[in-house]
């Protein structure tokens, strides 16, 4: 007998577009009319034709990609963004990225070769540190991430946070994308703590 957390990992692990919408809200879900042909990664390419990325706003941890459907994903140079290629260097790109959505200021980035999804933090970008870390090893699994923590939500924000978040950390751990794991988790969900979870008494 399959658990509800059994049934939200699963879900998490194979975001379909009905999961997603039933936790982002029907409609949300994006297609790109036209993949972008340096978008190489078949996981991303089928991703983004059959499922969808959803266009919407999470409060909770500042996440937005509601300019997807008006502008697209906007194309950059992974190797310019990160600060690999000096400003003398005039071969062509190799390494392109494809923004899904902002937390924040935090760009995240599908790299177009392997389909991982890397940060990039426009505040570093003029002294070539703009590279943020690593968020997940693909756009489903960044995807079915931000879809759990829609689950979680109203007990984070309403009921007990700390049960919440701990039972929320253990099931990206299981994801593959544990506050240990993905610098983009390893900050939002120390921000969660210390704005949700009661201080402890002495």
């Amino acid at each position: 007998m399959t658990t509800p957390t059994a049934e939200l990992l699963a879900a998490a692990r194979n975001p379909d577009a009905a999961w997603l919408e039933s936790c982002f809200g029907p409609g949300t879900l994006w297609r790109p009319e036209a993949l972008p042909e340096r978008l190489e990664s078949p996981g991303a390419r089928a991703f983004l034709t059959e499922v969808g990325v959803p266009a919407v706003g999470l409060g909770l941890v500042d996440y937005d990609s509601t300019d997807l459907p008006g502008r697209g994903m906007w194309e950059a140079d992974l190797d310019e963004l990160f600060g690999n290629r000096t400003p003398d260097d005039d071969t062509p790109p190799s390494a392109w990225g494809y923004c899904v959505g902002t937390v924040d200021v935090l760009h995240l980035m599908v790299d177009a070769g392997s389909g991982a999804v890397r940060i990039y933090n426009p505040d570093g970008w003029d002294h070539g540190s703009g590279e943020g870390g690593w968020a997940a090893d693909s756009l489903p699994a960044l995807i079915g991430a931000l879809a759990l923590l829609t689950r979680f939500e109203e007990r984070i924000v309403g009921g007990d946070a700390k049960a919440a978040l701990d039972e929320f950390a253990a099931l990206l751990e299981e994801l593959g994308q544990g506050p240990d794991e993905s610098d983009l988790w390893h900050d939002l969900v120390e921000n969660l703590r210390e704005e949700y979870e009661e201080p402890d008494e002495d």
